[in-house]
């Protein structure tokens, strides 16, 4: 009889646990999509968003400065620095075809 007693109360014991387990999770859910929870996350995501786009764009922005910069600064010539050595001498007019100067040029 102490056996059955026991055994009783073991099945009692976990049956409640899970339905307040399977209780609570439910409840969990349903409150997850109902419509002010759904607003809230939706909200946050699109805030999230919108921070990363800034923070993109202001990168992407500074990286163009840089460049620019980069780019105006003033060439080797004018920094009075040697010339490179032309490794092949210029051709002269008369060795390009009419066809290869402007019409400008052309006699």
């Amino acid at each position: 009889m102490f056996k059955r007693v026991t055994w009783l109360t073991v099945g009692f014991g976990l049956g409640v646990g899970t339905t307040v387990a399977a209780a609570r999770k439910v409840k969990q859910r349903v409150d997850r999509y109902q419509p002010s929870a759904l607003v809230d996350r939706t909200t946050d995501g699109l805030t999230q968003l919108r921070d990363k786009l800034a923070d993109a764009v202001e990168t992407g922005r500074e990286a163009a400065r840089n460049r620019e910069t980069e780019l105006r600064a003033p060439a080797p010539e004018a920094l009075d620095m040697p010339a490179m050595p032309r490794l092949v001498p210029p051709l002269p007019d008369s060795a390009l075809p009419d066809s290869a100067l402007p019409e400008s040029d052309r006699n």
